[in-house]
C-alpha cells in the first residue's frame, strides 16, 4: 500500500472499519445520455451492495414493483418479493454484438448498473484489495488546484469499467475529486467522472453529487454533463 493510498483510505473513514462492515444501502437518482430502457428508468432507484463480495441489489429498478440483482456471473430482474421473472447467465456475453446506439434491455442495464454502483460505493477501498494495482503517478492541476493521482490496474476478475483507470485526490484532504476512465461496454469513450459535495454517513464520506463529462486525450475535459447521479441518502452496516 502506497503513503497516498494509506491516507485516502483514512480520510474517508478508516480500512480497518470498513472491513468490518458488511453493506452500503444508498438511494438516488441517475440521468444521462446512456442506453437505459427508458430515458428515466433510474430517475428514483437506490442499491445495497455488497461490501466482501462484488454484488448488488438494485432496489427500485425501473418501476416500483421490480429489483435487479447483479453478479460478475448473473443478473436476475425480481420482483418485490424476490421471485426471479427472468435471469441470464454469464452475462457480459449479452453486449457482444450489441448494436451502437439501441437501446439495453433490463438485464443489460442491472449488469452495467449493478457493476457501477459496486464501483462507486466501495471506491477507495476497493484498492486496498490485495489483487489491485496501485501507483501513484505525476499530480494533476485543475480548477487552481493540485491533485494527486493514482493508476490502478484491476484483475480480469474485479468486473468494472475496463482494467486501467485512474483517480484523483485531494492534496490536502485526499477526498476523491475525480475518476477517469474509458468503459469497455460502451466502445471506451475517455470519461471524466467528477465527485463532489462530500457527506458523512455512519462514519464513512460518500461523494453524493456525481457527473461525467468528456475527456480529451490530453486529460482536458470538454462538454456539458453527459450523466450525472445525485446520492440522497446513505447507510452502512
Amino acid at each position: 500500500m502506497t503513503d497516498l493510498l494509506e491516507s485516502i483510505l483514512t480520510a474517508h473513514g478508516g480500512l480497518d472499519r470498513w472491513q468490518r462492515t458488511t453493506g452500503v444501502r444508498f438511494t438516488a437518482s441517475a440521468a444521462g445520455i446512456l442506453p437505459w430502457p427508458r430515458p428515466d428508468f433510474l430517475h428514483h432507484t437506490g442499491a445495497t451492495i455488497d461490501t466482501q463480495t462484488q454484488q448488488a441489489l438494485i432496489e427500485p429498478f425501473g418501476a416500483p414493483d421490480r429489483r435487479a440483482l447483479y453478479t460478475p456471473g448473473r443478473v436476475e430482474i425480481q420482483d418485490a418479493d424476490g421471485t426471479v421473472l427472468t435471469a441470464r447467465d454469464e452475462p457480459r456475453h449479452m453486449f457482444s454484438g450489441h448494436p451502437a446506439g439501441t437501446l439495453w434491455d433490463e438485464l443489460q442495464a442491472a449488469y452495467f448498473g449493478g457493476y457501477s454502483f459496486w464501483t462507486y460505493l466501495t471506491v477507495p477501498f476497493l484498492l486496498a484489495r490485495d489483487d489491485v494495482k496501485v501507483a501513484e503517478i505525476e499530480p494533476w492541476r485543475e480548477d487552481g488546484q493540485t491533485w494527486r493521482r493514482l493508476r490502478v490496474e484491476f484483475p480480469e476478475h474485479v468486473v468494472t469499467h475496463n482494467s486501467v483507470q485512474t483517480l484523483h485526490f485531494g492534496a490536502d484532504d485526499f477526498l476523491l475529486r475525480r475518476h477517469d476512465y474509458s468503459p469497455d461496454l460502451l466502445g471506451n469513450p475517455l470519461t471524466a467522472h467528477y465527485t463532489t459535495r462530500y457527506r458523512w454517513f455512519d462514519g464513512f464520506g460518500f461523494p453524493t453529487e456525481r457527473f461525467v463529462l468528456h475527456r480529451e486525450p490530453d486529460g482536458t475535459t470538454s462538454g456539458d454533463r453527459l450523466i450525472s447521479l445525485n446520492i440522497h441518502s446513505v447507510s452502512v452496516s
